[in-house]
C-alpha cells in the first residue's frame, strides 16, 4: 500500500489522495451536483455566445489509473462563444465542462495550477448529430449538444439539447392501492368535459423536497362492465379517458390522459376490465416539499355504458420520484 494520510497529524496529504476521497465519496459517479447546476441557454439577447449557469459538478478521472475525481463550481454564469457556420452546411457542437490537470503523467495540459484554473468550459465542434457523451479519455461532463443550421451565427434555445446528467440522482417509491369499494361506485355518468374522482377515494403523498420528476403508473384492475348497469341511452359501450391528479391547494399535476373503450358482447354476461396510466411528469418548483392529495380521474363518454368499482375492483397508483436536471426557471 502507498503511504498517504489524510487529516492526520503530522502526516502529509497529497492531491490524488484528495481525488480518491472524493471519488469514494461519490462512488465513482460523474455528473452535477443539483438539479438546476450548469444548464446551458442561449443568451438573454440570442447571439453567438451561450450562457452556463451557476452550479457544481464532480468529475471522474480518464487519464490515469487511480486518478481520482474532480470538483467544480462554476460561480455565476459563464458566456462561451460559439463558431458561426456558413453556406457549406450545419454543425453539431458539444459543450462540455472538462478538468485539464498537468499533474497527471501523459496529458497534453500546460497549465500552471499555482495561477491557473484547472477547469474549463469547452466547445468541441463537429461532433456526430447524435452525441450525448464526452469523448474516450476525457475527464469531464457533457452539458449540452448544439445543432447549428447552415450560414448561422445566433444561437437559439431550439438549438441546444441538454445533456446534463445527475451526480448522485436520488429516488423514492411510493405505492397506494385499495381493494375492494363498497358501496357501488359508477363510472361514466360524469361525461367529458367533466371529471370525476373514480374510484370516489383521495391518498395523501408526501411529494420530497428534491424530486423534479415523477413516473406514474396507475391500474383499475378487475372492474365490473355488466348489461344491468346500461344507462338507458345511446350505445352499450364504456368509453371514457383516465388520468391521474396530485394536488396541493391551487397547484396541480395531471398525466397525460389514457382512454378505455369496452365493447358489449353479451347482453346478459357480465365482463371483467382493465385500464391503466403510465406517464412521466415534472414536477414545478410549488409541488417540490409538500403533502398532496392523489386521486385516480375519469371522464366518461356520451355513451350508456357504466364501469363499477365494487368488492372486486382493485385500484393502485405507483409513483417513483425522481431528481433529474431542471431548467433553472422551473
Amino acid at each position: 500500500m502507498q503511504v498517504d494520510s489524510w487529516a492526520v497529524e503530522g502526516a502529509g496529504s497529497s492531491p490524488q489522495i484528495a481525488r480518491l476521497m472524493l471519488t469514494s465519496a461519490t462512488r465513482s459517479g460523474n455528473g452535477i451536483v443539483d438539479p438546476a447546476d450548469l444548464e446551458v441557454q442561449e443568451l438573454a439577447v440570442p447571439g453567438t455566445s451561450v450562457r452556463v449557469a451557476a452550479g457544481a459538478a464532480v468529475m471522474y478521472g480518464q487519464e490515469a489509473v487511480f486518478q481520482g475525481s474532480y470538483y467544480a463550481h462554476n460561480v455565476g454564469e459563464e458566456e462561451v462563444p460559439v463558431t458561426a457556420t456558413d453556406g457549406g452546411g450545419g454543425r453539431s457542437d458539444l459543450l462540455i465542462l472538462r478538468t485539464e490537470d498537468p499533474g497527471i503523467d501523459g496529458t497534453p495540459w500546460v497549465h500552471d495550477p499555482a495561477t491557473d484554473k484547472i477547469y474549463y468550459f469547452r466547445i468541441i465542434e463537429g461532433v456526430a448529430s447524435d452525441t450525448t457523451e464526452v469523448p474516450s479519455g476525457t475527464t469531464g461532463v457533457a452539458l449540452a449538444r448544439i445543432d447549428i443550421p447552415v450560414s448561422t451565427a445566433t444561437i437559439t434555445q431550439d438549438m441546444i439539447t441538454d445533456l446534463r446528467t445527475m451526480l448522485q440522482p436520488r429516488t423514492e417509491y411510493v405505492i397506494r392501492t385499495q381493494q375492494g369499494f363498497d358501496p357501488i361506485d359508477y363510472a361514466g355518468n360524469i361525461q367529458t368535459p367533466n371529471w370525476e374522482n373514480w374510484p370516489d377515494l383521495t391518498w395523501t403523498v408526501d411529494i420530497p423536497e428534491w424530486a423534479t420528476q415523477v413516473q406514474v403508473d396507475a391500474t383499475w384492475a378487475n372492474a365490473g362492465y355488466f348489461p344491468s348497469d346500461y344507462s338507458g341511452s345511446g350505445s352499450t359501450d364504456a368509453r371514457g379517458e383516465t388520468r391521474i391528479s396530485l394536488k396541493a391547494g391551487t397547484d396541480e399535476i395531471l398525466t397525460t390522459t389514457g382512454a378505455y373503450n369496452h365493447n358489449e358482447l353479451s347482453d346478459t354476461n357480465g365482463y371483467r376490465v382493465h385500464m391503466s396510466v403510465l406517464d412521466d411528469v415534472d414536477i414545478p418548483s410549488e409541488l417540490r416539499g409538500v403533502t398532496a392529495e392523489l386521486r385516480m380521474q375519469v371522464s366518461g363518454d356520451t355513451v350508456g355504458g357504466r364501469l363499477r368499482a365494487d368488492d372486486y375492483m382493485h385500484a393502485g397508483v405507483r409513483l417513483m420520484f425522481n431528481e433529474v436536471p431542471v431548467s433553472g426557471a422551473s
